[in-house]
């Protein structure tokens, strides 16, 4: 059996165009296994079918956050200028703007409006927030389901991940599953940190990521659905986010209602002179 294969060739046929040309007997042989292709060339195609943009409007998004059990919805819209900033606008489901919230490549601001507050820090707020280390190029690579690099390292550190196949997906992962699998089933994971890429076949996207960091007792895992053709490609709609550390527990879903790529619209990040400042990183 062709395990997940065919509601994305339904996929393809519905949207009317196909990946690079590719047919199944590409992909699969005349048992119906997924075929195993080099390293780079599984990582060329992820790249070739990436979102092309200089700035990309997420309207109407609706969200579902919690923490460590407390639970709470909104709504908003997100904006990002490619390897620039993202701008994020955050609102209840019955109200006004409560945040606006700024990812820039050093720094992360955020204005307050009930407590007429700005306040501003570095990506360390992120991490404890969301439980992974982040920082700006992850974000937006995360945002915009492309592959990065983790731990936070330049990109061509990607060259040296390696990949399997695997529930009918390719797992491209940063070790070897044969070591990993080794150094695990005998505990020695000690300063080991385990990324992987979950990639569907013949469209190449990302479906699921997931990072397990032994030493600092933390994991995350991300998940992409709902894919939707937007310029020549697909783009996925939800977005749904897991991770733990210790004894903290963080979950976050996204659905975007409207995608608009190379918008001419955006959100701005202005902060009036009434507001108080305050820096996060000296805040006790």
């Amino acid at each position: 059996m062709i395990r997940g294969s065919v509601k994305y060739l339904i996929l393809i046929a519905l949207l009317g165009f196909a990946v690079s040309c590719k047919t199944s007997k590409d992909f699969y042989n005349s048992k119906g296994e997924l075929r195993n292709i080099p390293d780079a060339k599984l990582i060329s195609g992820v790249s070739k079918n990436y979102l092309e943009y200089n700035a990309v409007f997420y309207k109407k998004f609706k969200a579902k956050v919690s923490f460590n059990g407390k639970t709470d919805s909104f709504k908003g819209n997100l904006y990002i200028q490619k390897d620039n900033s993202i701008v994020v606008s955050i609102i209840p489901l019955m109200g006004v703007e409560l945040f606006r919230v700024k990812l820039s490549k050093d720094v992360v601001e955020i204005i307050d409006r009930p407590k007429k507050r700005y306040s501003y820090g570095d990506y360390k707020l992120l991490w404890d927030k969301f439980l992974i280390e982040l920082n700006y190029n992850s974000l937006q690579s995360i945002l915009t389901n492309k592959l990065f690099v983790y731990p936070l390292a330049d990109n061509d550190y990607l060259k040296r991940y390696k990949h399997y196949c695997s529930d009918g997906k390719y797992q491209l992962q940063s070790l070897k599953e044969g070591k990993f699998s080794r150094k695990y089933k005998k505990e020695k994971t000690e300063n080991i940190i385990f990324h992987q890429f979950s990639i569907l076949p013949e469209i190449f996207k990302i479906s699921d990521v997931y990072i397990k960091d032994f030493s600092a007792n933390s994991e995350i895992t991300i998940k992409y659905s709902n894919f939707i053709e937007k310029d020549n490609t697909l783009v996925p709609t939800s977005l749904k986010i897991d991770g733990k550390r210790g004894l903290d527990n963080f979950s976050l879903s996204i659905i975007f209602e409207n995608i608009d790529v190379n918008s001419q619209n955006s959100i701005g990040f202005k902060v009036s002179d009434k507001y108080k400042t305050l820096n996060l990183n000296n805040a006790k």
